[in-house]
């Protein structure tokens, strides 16, 4: 059984990455997005896929669930990789929560390239506290 969890929170991770790489590709401007700085970025990303009309849902889909699919699929990742250690998972899991947070306030000391956003940080919250909350009552729960 726990083979077939470890491999599900795998899968989960490559899911909600793609989905959020996905809401960045079809609804997002990416001229400002820094790996195009690095690499051409290619032809068919040069103009918005998917124009979305200004409305709370929409900029919601566009500016703030990617930030929490980034940062819970990199908390899946990381239990994933270290399924069966919960200690180390839980330090390591706990690292990347101060990361993830730190990384978006600093972008209010221009410290890091984007726009600081409240919001980013509430769906940040609101991704982190629903994972753990799963993973506490069908993980957890069953291997202790």
């Amino acid at each position: 059984m726990i083979d077939k969890n470890k491999t599900v929170y795998g899968l989960l991770a490559l899911l909600t990455l793609a989905l959020s790489m996905i809401i960045y590709f079809l609804f997002r401007d990416l001229s400002n997005i820094i790996l195009f700085s690095w690499i051409q970025k290619p032809e068919i990303f040069e103009n918005i896929l998917f124009p979305l009309k200004t409305s709370i849902f929409n900029d919601y889909l566009r500016f703030n669930i990617p930030d929490a699919l980034w940062l819970v699929s990199a908390i899946l990742l990381l239990r994933f990789i270290w399924f069966d250690k919960i200690k180390i998972q839980t330090v390591y899991v706990n690292c990347f929560y101060i990361i993830g947070f730190a990384f978006e306030i600093s972008q209010i000391l221009d410290k890091v390239p984007g726009t600081f956003d409240w919001l980013d940080l509430l769906f940040m919250g609101i991704g982190v506290f629903v994972e753990n909350l799963l993973y506490k009552k069908f993980i957890l729960r069953r291997c202790l």
